[in-house]
């Protein structure tokens, strides 16, 4: 019996974990961006991820987590949100683990790549462009620059929100801009964080402040696309100024350590994220609002499903039936709808100007504060 064979469109960290979890799979990667020739630098990348314990514990088992350099990564844990009209509410990690970890991207990206070379079965072909993709008699199938053709039992869609592959298969989805840009940058702090992370929900979007090793850490602040210019036009200091101050000062003073980015909010949700054959992850099937910062912990879980699903089809099964997929889509089709629920929800409710809209946003907070079940509940979802 000859091994199942896995196109994956996308060799960022959703792809390369879906490769290395499907043990039974020959898995071949495509990827337009071109592989890594330098070496990283050693500033602190400025987009970085706050990884679950779910994911960690999945990252673990493929054997990724460990690639990682532990002087790199910084555990949350504790967890203050405010609201804006003096609201707190707080979340402690148990004395053996940590709320989640903060691992910049091209690190993580980097372990993953090493466990996926570790595989004799996988292959990842970089600075490589897919022009087409289809299912033909049974075959999934991605065609390269150059003509060539990349067959196998399943297609997964693992490229992103503008997915080449969601697009060329007809997939309908629902686009909706968010009139929001998230500024994210890294700083050097006065006061060390004591690996907590702080989050402001103000008036004028919502400010995430993550720890990162030693007294550093990372900035997002999701707000109106207007105020997101001012804010990335700003001379360094006044910029470092802005940030102390919306933070109302917690960690001292301030120092510029990276570039100030800018990129465009949006919410992605697809009707039914599979069909015969092809199967989309990641945020090729789902963004949600980075307020929660959960975007590519749904990613890492739609690749553990999906990995799961396929190992435990039965023997009359091929990898890309419909009815073998459409279980993956069931297993995750709650997670997805409730996160991208309580974000969007939360983004519209704290973004609505009035009286009455702050007292029931800051009310819900205290509320959620007094009753541990409820904070136990958030908890364990913001965990998976």
């Amino acid at each position: 019996m000859t091994t199942p064979a896995l196109v994956i469109a996308g060799g960022g960290p959703v792809g390369l974990a879906l490769a290395c979890a499907c043990e039974g799979f020959e898995a071949r990667v495509i990827e337009a961006s071109p592989a890594r020739t330098a070496p990283r630098p050693e500033e602190i990348d400025v987009r970085v991820y706050a990884i679950s314990p779910g994911s960690r514990d999945f990252l673990r088992a493929i054997g990724a987590w460990e690639k990682l350099d532990p002087a790199r990564v910084a555990p949350v844990r504790l967890m203050d949100v405010y609201g804006d009209e003096g609201a707190h509410l707080s979340f402690a990690a148990r004395a053996t683990t940590a709320l989640a970890w903060i691992v910049e991207a091209g690190r993580l990206g980097d372990a993953l790549e090493a466990a996926a070379a570790a595989r004799a079965r996988i292959v990842v072909r970089r600075g490589t462009n897919a022009v087409a993709f289809g299912v033909e008699d049974g075959l999934s199938w991605a065609a390269l620059e150059g003509g060539e053709r990349v067959e196998g039992e399943l297609l997964a869609g693992a490229d992103g929100p503008d997915s080449r592959v969601r697009s060329a298969l007809g997939f309908r989805f629902r686009e909706t801009p968010y009139g929001e840009a998230a500024i994210v940058a890294n700083f050097e702090t006065e006061r060390a964080h004591g690996d907590t992370a702080c989050q402001w929900f103000r008036a004028d979007g919502v400010l995430a402040w993550l720890p990162l090793p030693a007294s550093r850490m990372s900035i997002v602040w999701s707000t109106p696309a207007a105020h997101a210019e001012e804010l990335a036009g700003l001379e360094p200091r006044a910029f470092e100024r802005r940030v102390r101050e919306a933070g109302n000062a917690v960690l001292g003073d301030l120092k510029l350590i990276s570039t100030v980015v800018r990129f465009p909010l949006r919410s992605i949700r697809v009707a039914q994220p599979v069909a015969r054959g092809v199967a989309l992850l990641g945020d090729a099937a789902h963004t949600v609002h980075p307020l929660a910062g959960q975007g590519v912990n749904l990613g890492f879980q739609d690749a553990r499903v999906l990995a799961e699903v396929l190992a435990g089809r039965s023997a009359l099964e091929r990898p890309g039936d419909w009815s073998v997929l459409r279980r993956y889509a069931r297993h995750r089709a709650e997670d997805v709808a409730a996160m991208q629920l309580v974000t969007h929800g939360l983004d519209r409710l704290f973004a609505a100007a009035g009286r009455p809209s702050r007292a029931l946003r800051n009310l819900g907070m205290r509320l959620v504060q007094t009753q541990p079940w409820i904070k136990s509940a958030l908890g364990r979802r913001a965990m998976r």
